[in-house]
């Protein structure tokens, strides 16, 4: 039975003010200071696969392969197309600044000494949504890429596999063609087209993840984090279990961050930012204390077995992280803004935690290291890729226009 996708159709007012409000929050600093970096992707991985943190607009998955076909159509050689794509994807954010819609330009800040281009940006997630069909790196790419664009060009089946044997198609073969201009007009507005076949490779590539139920059945994306999206009861039960103990660790731990960010202010040269600083992070953890003491009852009952055994099966996690989080969770600093901020034994964990990561580069006890502090390091709640996931289907949802279509 074939797919459908669905989605209310909402106004472009609409669409703005969740554009607008997903890029704000991807400004807050989530910076993994206590270790939590593997478990945090191995969440982010299994419900929005092929995203990124620094992933920006979706119609970059199709940028990126267009730029290359039209590199190959030059016929540039491997010794010049690193070079030649650089200068392309340059041309194309000149192209994408003049165009209305300029949320989300890569390079619109750093102009042309720009370090991450959209192509590297992007190049993990078109393989992982199998739009890119070549399985090694950029780099590697780059070296072969005459031969790849040119080595077997007869017989092949709908995903790119050589009907003979021989070598892989680059790119998907169902690719929508890029307009005729490109890169030279270009904007984020996906096209009917566009939209579905972007759908589509993601319903293909990770048909179990909460990214491919919001393509299907995703009726919004406005909301703050996953486990508070209205259609949570509509989620499959395996998803819901993810967002169970993705949830749990979110809470909990962000009162590590919040305690680590207090105690560098506190160790700050005496003065109106030390006391500011400090004064902040006091009343975040007051406020993490109110807001988590109503989920005592919830945090006392997650089964942290079954939370290590999910996340042991996709990644491996050290003892001394999974030391920490229970350790953590055992000290329950939740229970109140005394134990919170200033129990001894909770701030000798988080203190050792950073010792044990950083070595001489810690930043607790090392005024020299302290001086590099921002005033705020590590201090957004884990959401893993939320923020980027819920643009990214807010474009695909524009271009299907609010209408069912069929995949």
């Amino acid at each position: 039975m074939p797919s459908t996708f669905t989605w209310l159709d909402h106004s472009e007012h609409d669409r703005r003010r969740v554009l607008e409000a997903v890029d704000r929050f991807k400004e807050t600093d989530t910076r993994d200071e206590l270790g939590l970096g593997s478990i945090r992707d191995t969440f982010a991985d299994l419900l929005f696969p092929g995203t990124s943190t620094i992933q920006t607009r979706a119609r970059y998955f199709l940028f990126v392969p267009w730029m290359y076909r039209q590199l190959h159509e030059k016929r540039v050689t491997a010794d010049k197309v690193t070079a030649r794509a650089r200068k392309e994807e340059i041309l194309l954010r000149d192209a994408l600044l003049q165009s209305a819609d300029t949320v989300g330009v890569l390079g619109k800040v750093a102009g042309a000494a720009l370090k991450r281009l959209p192509s590297n940006v992007y190049w993990q997630g078109l393989g992982a949504w199998k739009i890119r069909l070549y399985p090694s790196s950029q780099q590697e790419y780059h070296r072969y890429f005459e031969r790849l664009h040119t080595a077997d060009e007869g017989g092949r089946d709908d995903d790119g596999e050589s009907l003979d044997g021989g070598r892989l198609a680059p790119w998907h073969l169902h690719l929508p063609p890029a307009p005729d201009t490109f890169p030279e007009g270009a904007d984020f507005e996906l096209r009917p087209d566009e939209a579905r076949y972007i759908a589509e490779r993601i319903c293909f590539s990770a048909p179990r993840s909460l990214l491919a139920f919001l393509v299907l059945r995703g009726k919004t994306v406005d909301a703050d984090y996953p486990w508070t999206h209205p259609q949570l009861a509509e989620f499959p039960a395996h998803i819901q279990e993810l967002l169970h103990h993705g949830q749990l660790l979110a809470e909990s731990l962000h009162g590590a961050a919040l305690l680590y960010n207090l105690m560098l202010a506190e160790e700050l040269p005496p003065g109106p930012h030390k006391d500011e600083r400090t004064e902040t992070f006091r009343q975040e953890l007051e406020a993490w204390v109110n807001e988590l003491q109503p989920r005592g009852d919830a945090l006392s009952r997650w089964k942290r077995a079954d939370f290590w055994s999910l996340v042991q099966q996709h990644t491996r996690v050290s003892g001394a992280t999974h030391r920490f989080v229970e350790q953590w969770q055992e000290h329950a600093p939740w229970q109140s803004l005394l134990r919170a901020a200033d129990d001894a034994a909770v701030r000798r964990l988080v203190r050792d935690r950073e010792r044990q990561l950083k070595g001489a580069r810690a930043r607790l006890g090392n005024p020299r290291a302290l001086e590099l502090w921002n005033g705020a390091s590590g201090v957004g709640r884990l959401d893993y890729r939320w923020r980027s996931a819920a643009r990214i289907l807010m474009d695909i949802h524009a271009g299907l226009g609010g209408r069912h279509a069929r995949a």
